[in-house]
């Protein structure tokens, strides 16, 4: 898991910021991680190893870590360490369902409400994330997908639903990271929801916008379902 920590940016030295400021900069920069796939389920976080790797104190990734996990997004062990959890098939299908349900209804209040620099902004995004695919970047695909859908949900305009879209992120980044990582990418339509989303969201149509995203949603569960029956067996294997 160490070899995952470049991944995060170094953030301030602690003299540099009060307090407050540092520990939500470390946290946001741990959520960040979690959303994007840097950390994978099962890993371990440590306050000492991140506080190194983030150029921060252990007080503001005490903070944020314990945060997290009153969350949800983190399990507490023993000692001064988190883990990541591991997701069996019947809670990511819950999760799936709930993002279905609040993402759905973010991405049909932004198109009720879309202006040209959000479509503009969506469209650069899609772009991006293409590219990546097509160069086999797997983790910036990732990043990108992400931005994607938490910039719409953003949009909507209700830092409420927000919320609840980023903590369902939190606890999806870290297995999406192990489908990407395998390659067991779905395969991109031949027209991509992202994109029937932007059009929805130029027509202000707020019922298309939101059979758009949920389809995006849904459209990867078999194969993170299978990559979640893979990891099973592969687990089962490993205790004979």
């Amino acid at each position: 898991m160490k070899e995952n920590f470049g991944q995060l940016s170094r953030l301030v030295e602690d003299g540099a910021a009060p307090q407050g400021n540092r520990s939500h900069a470390v946290s946001e920069e741990i959520k960040h991680g979690l959303m994007t796939g840097v950390f994978r389920p099962g890993d371990k976080l440590t306050i000492r190893d991140l506080a190194a790797n983030l150029g921060v104190s252990p007080t503001p990734v005490r903070e944020a870590l314990v945060q997290l996990a009153a969350e949800g997004a983190l399990a507490q062990v023993a000692g001064r360490s988190f883990v990541v959890p591991e997701l069996t098939a019947e809670s990511y299908q819950d999760l799936r369902r709930l993002r279905v349900l609040i993402e759905g209804e973010g991405a049909g209040r932004a198109a009720e409400n879309a202006t040209k620099a959000l479509i503009d902004r969506l469209a650069h995004v899609h772009e991006e994330l293409i590219a990546a695919k097509a160069a086999e970047n797997y983790k910036a695909a990732m990043v990108w997908n992400q931005r994607f859908h938490l910039e719409l949900c953003a949009a909507a305009n209700s830092p409420r639903l927000l919320r609840i879209v980023e903590g369902l992120w939190l606890q999806m980044g870290p297995i999406l990271n192990i489908l990407y990582e395998r390659h067991d990418v779905p395969a991109t339509p031949v027209r991509h929801c992202h994109l029937t989303v932007i059009d929805a969201l130029v027509a202000r149509d707020a019922e298309r916008a939101r059979a758009a995203i949920q389809e995006d949603i849904s459209g990867s569960a078999p194969a993170i379902l299978n990559n979640l029956d893979y990891q099973h067996t592969e687990q089962s294997r490993g205790r004979k």
